[in-house]
């Protein structure tokens, strides 16, 4: 699996969706690329997304050239996701203190795992639930249960994001038969599957791993890649991931928050 999957994933995947088009795509050369990044066009009141690649740290500096180039026209902060770790502090690197560096790396580094599709084994719906995907209705419970709601709409619309997301992405959502999501999970914009939700008082019943399973079996329908991002530091997702079978990639991705001065 090569190091540029999410640059390469998320450009089939907005080109799958027909959201290209409200796309720039940025490269360092061609045909031999080096560095790629697909960053949004305009602002859409959400916050600014990119995706790219770099073949390694050696070409940091142009890395920041292009995320520099691509986030004109938008407002702080960007952010960006596919590098890998030693990128990320090369990028990082070039500056002289964490004052003069418009680069904010994510807490912690991210493992890669990703689930073949012969490891993809169907669970059994528990009497009492039902299989469905996310909704406009179903936006006020996914926004009160991700932990980093109330963060990220300091910086931008929170609602609008998600709205963007399940709008355009796949999503599996399990609900009672009285219609209550206690359940979700979604394909995020970069191509990864995230926001992975159960309520409390359902942890029991398998419905992450039914949640998951179904949602990359929709995936490999489609002839996507199935992928997820994993905070090294977080055990129980590791754990769960690989139960559910996927298979850590040997290298590690970083996510970072691009700061810069706005019309610069």
């Amino acid at each position: 699996m090569p190091l540029s999957i999410l640059g390469l994933v998320h450009f089939r995947l907005m080109r799958s969706r027909h959201l290209l088009r409200e796309k720039m795509v940025l490269v360092d050369s061609w045909p031999d690329v080096s560095v790629l990044v697909i960053v949004d066009r305009q602002m859409r009141g959400t916050v600014p997304f990119a995706a790219g690649f770099c073949r390694g740290p050696d070409f940091a500096s142009t890395l920041d050239t292009l995320i520099q180039t691509a986030s004109k026209g938008l407002s702080p902060p960007v952010y960006f996701v596919g590098c890998s770790t030693d990128v990320i502090d090369a990028l990082i690197g070039q500056y002289k203190s964490a004052n003069t560096c418009p680069f904010r790396k994510d807490h912690s580094n991210n493992f890669v795992y990703a689930l073949p599709a012969e490891n993809i084994v169907p669970l059994a719906m528990p009497d009492g639930f039902r299989e469905t995907e996310l909704t406009e209705r179903h936006l006020d419970a996914v926004i009160k249960a991700w932990p980093y709601s109330e963060e990220m709409d300091k910086i931008a619309s929170v609602e609008k994001w998600f709205r963007y997301t399940i709008s355009n992405f796949p999503t599996v959502c399990i609900e009672t038969d009285d219609g209550r999501p206690v359940a979700w999970e979604m394909q995020q914009e970069y191509g990864g599957l995230g926001v992975l939700h159960v309520e409390p008082e359902y942890g029991r019943n398998k419905l992450g791993s039914i949640v998951s399973r179904t949602l990359a079996k929709k995936l490999t329908k489609e002839g996507q890649l199935v992928f997820a991002c994993v905070d090294e530091s977080n055990v129980p997702s590791i754990a769960f991931h690989e139960k559910n079978g996927y298979v850590r990639l040997p290298f590690k991705f970083s996510f970072i928050g691009y700061f810069f001065e706005a019309n610069k």
